[in-house]
């Protein structure tokens, strides 16, 4: 049945539509396909475009919002249109309304199915990508979609299950890649070299042993590569984790005080410093630090709707503690975000030299 429902859903999504198709058209489709996994608009279970206050001022319209019987959301779905490609963009979009709405799953819909996770089980700064699931009627991970988000099937306790095995492997694609990387690298030739003299000592002189080691090379390569030099084997583990595990150790000086700081450090002492230079009014602040230079949770926010967002979560993705806490002209606490990385910390440091300060990268 589930695969059956499956092959449905890649008729609808994919096999049945125009390649230049509108997102209002593909919509359509998608609520069709929602009614495969017995979600119904009629029911009460889904909202198409619902409007969610955000603060005082501020609205959220996410595409589509699943709903339990007692009206309770449960999962967010973020539609594009299917001849473009998901891109960093849309996903930051989908976790704005994630993190807004305080779901720990949320769907992006468009040329395939993207599963996301915003929780307790991983310290990630952003939501996880658990699955990318290709509109292919053969799809094992299609029938485990069907099984997992169908209406008589949800379950959280279901869905931690299935999370808690994709951060696992995960993990372990991690793992691999950075085996695979001490295995061949020049620096592992020479422990080759010295189990080769372990494995001779019972038999043959030290001396000996050196001398013919001195003539040898160990050269160790991967089976199978790509075009780009990459094990086949591992390419995949490659294309999913290279973003992720490539660190940016760079670290920032203000105004040549000494002080090498880490990104979200940087972007708190930079905000603190401007701050005491231009004492601003909060709404004046958001203005200057706007949210889209962090992207999905803001630069900064009032400590208490930091507070409330986060009750329940142990990493409150903000810089909390009572001597981080910064306060506006018009006396709103407000704090700083911690999610920072090599995607988003150039608009700050572009931001900070643009209003005079000196950055110096190290």
């Amino acid at each position: 049945m589930n695969k059956e429902k499956w092959e449905e859903i890649c008729f609808l999504l994919s096999e049945s539509i125009v390649t230049a198709i509108s997102e209002s058209d593909f919509e359509q489709n998608i609520i069709q396909a929602l009614r495969v996994l017995n979600w119904k608009a009629y029911s009460g279970d889904f909202q198409i475009r619902p409007s969610f206050h955000i603060g005082a001022s501020n609205r959220i319209t996410p595409d589509i919002v699943i709903n339990s019987p007692e009206k309770r959301n449960l999962f967010v779905i973020e539609i594009k249109q299917p001849n473009i490609q998901l891109n960093t963009k849309f996903q930051q979009q989908l976790f704005s309304y994630m993190r807004q709405l305080k779901l720990e799953y949320g769907v992006l819909i468009g040329q395939e199915i993207q599963i996301f996770y915003d929780g307790d089980l991983t310290e990630h700064e952003d939501p996880v990508l658990l699955e990318t699931i290709e509109f292919e009627k053969e799809s094992e991970k299609g029938v485990k979609f069907v099984e997992l988000f169908s209406k008589e099937n949800f379950s959280y306790d279901s869905l931690k299950i299935f999370t808690q095995n994709s951060l696992d492997k995960i993990n372990r694609g991690t793992e691999q890649k950075i085996l695979w990387e001490k295995i061949l690298s020049p620096d592992y030739e020479l422990k080759v070299l010295e189990l080769i003299k372990l494995d001779f000592l019972n038999k043959y002189d030290g001396e000996i042993i050196d001398n013919v080691l001195q003539g040898l090379s160990v050269n160790i390569t991967a089976k199978n590569t790509t075009e780009n030099g990459i094990p086949k084997i591992q390419e995949n583990i490659y294309k999913q984790f290279e973003s992720k595990n490539t660190k940016d150790h760079t670290r920032y000086i203000i105004n040549g005080m000494g002080t090498k700081l880490a990104k979200n450090r940087f972007v708190l002492e930079f905000i603190r410093a401007f701050l005491k230079e231009n004492p601003l009014d909060f709404r004046s602040l958001k203005n200057v630090f706007r949210d889209e230079y962090q992207g999905s949770t803001g630069v900064i926010n009032k400590l208490e709707l930091v507070e409330t967002k986060y009750a329940n979560k142990s990493n409150k993705r903000h810089f909390t503690g009572n001597e981080d806490i910064l306060t506006s002209s018009d006396n709103v606490k407000f704090v700083v975000s911690t999610e920072w990385g090599k995607g988003n910390i150039e608009n700050i440091v572009d931001l900070a030299r643009k209003k005079g300060f000196k950055i110096e990268e190290v």
